[in-house]
């Protein structure tokens, strides 16, 4: 199967451990979506990135610890998909990692496209129970339609297409998930969404996130995606970052990710 990744758009974020793109001291960090094309199932997108509207709905806090001038309705998820003639009728499922602001943005485009919305469980159990319209970093607008549209809850690891696997990763938030697949020539690829944020946040030693909910789950999730990945040797693609992670006969390198358009990994 063929997946593309869409570098949409670039959050301005304190830097922290990761020596990345780092202008005016902030690291500039993409926020991505991935398009899969299942032989069975179709295109499949996983996370949608920012919303448009972000500057009348981010709390004033979160502003301090990003900075999205660079956010524009030109570079989220909308106009992206546009630009490779894609729109929100033309996916079969919508996965979400977890539904943070910068990731599950663009959700609410999809509320009538017919595409099932895959989350899980414990993610949506905390969302509708906790959330009223901006709280812990989630707005409630960009996901607040899923319990009308057609829904997947997902719980522990499950296999929703051939070779295509959504694999539990709670800590980063309470239901946050990563997709594994194995694609025809790259071999298998892990989509770690906030789980694993830099391609160096496995280390050693590992750097988990200052806004992890759940610590000793997040440090055994990161745990479990070094395993899986040196025992398939697979590719880990990062929540946000330019860099991967690439396992070689059970050992860890860094690795470019190779953006849409003008790239696809088979």
């Amino acid at each position: 199967m063929p997946m593309a990744a869409l570098f949409d758009p670039s959050l301005g974020r304190e830097p922290q451990r990761f020596e990345g793109d780092v202008v005016d001291g902030m690291y500039q960090c993409p926020a991505l979506s991935y398009v899969i094309d299942h032989p069975d199932a179709g295109l499949i997108l996983f996370e949608t990135g920012i919303a448009p509207t972000w500057a009348s709905e981010w709390l004033p806090e979160w502003l301090q610890m990003l900075n999205l001038d660079a956010i524009t309705p030109e570079v989220c998820l909308e106009a992206v998909l546009q630009q490779r003639n894609l729109g929100p009728e033309d996916f079969s499922h919508v996965i979400q990692g977890h539904l943070h602001a910068d990731h599950a943005g663009g959700l609410r485009l999809f509320e009538d496209a017919g595409a099932t919305i895959v989350v899980h469980e414990d993610e949506w159990r905390h969302v509708v129970t906790n959330v009223a319209d901006a709280d812990e970093f989630f707005i409630r607008a960009d996901w607040n339609f899923v319990s009308r549209a057609p829904q997947m809850l997902m719980y522990g690891d499950q296999e929703i297409a051939r070779d295509l696997w959504c694999i539990s990763l709670p800590g980063h938030t309470p239901g946050t998930m990563g997709i594994l697949a194995r694609l025809d020539q790259t071999g298998w690829v892990l989509l770690t969404s906030d789980a694993m944020f830099f391609h160096d946040t496995l280390g050693p030693p590992p750097a988990n996130s200052p806004i992890d909910m759940d610590t000793e789950a997040w440090n055994t999730s990161i745990a479990k995606i070094a395993a899986i990945a040196a025992d398939r040797d697979a590719f880990l693609l990062p929540g946000h970052d330019t860099t991967g992670a690439q396992f070689v006969d059970g050992v860890c390198g860094a690795k470019q990710i190779e953006f849409a358009p003008g790239s696809a990994y088979e």
